[in-house]
């Protein structure tokens, strides 16, 4: 995931960032690089454990959840 999220960052500065014209805007764009791949990774993350929530729910129904299984 924190490979998917480092080329979200830097596809995010690429495409929208500002020009970098010195060494203090060089700064700033590897601040911004870096905060957007914090949140692309902690957004990844996020979905990945929603899934793995979702995959380890009992698709049984409620009642048979309760008495048991059928024999």
């Amino acid at each position: 995931m924190l490979k998917i999220a480092l080329a979200a960052g830097i596809i995010y500065e690429w495409v929208l960032g500002s020009p970098v014209s010195g060494l203090q805007s060089l700064g700033f764009a590897a601040m911004r690089t870096l905060c957007a791949m914090l949140l692309a990774w902690m957004v990844l993350e996020f979905a990945r454990m929603l899934w793995l929530v979702a995959m380890s729910m009992d698709p049984r129904p409620s009642a048979e959840r309760r008495n048991g299984a059928p024999r």
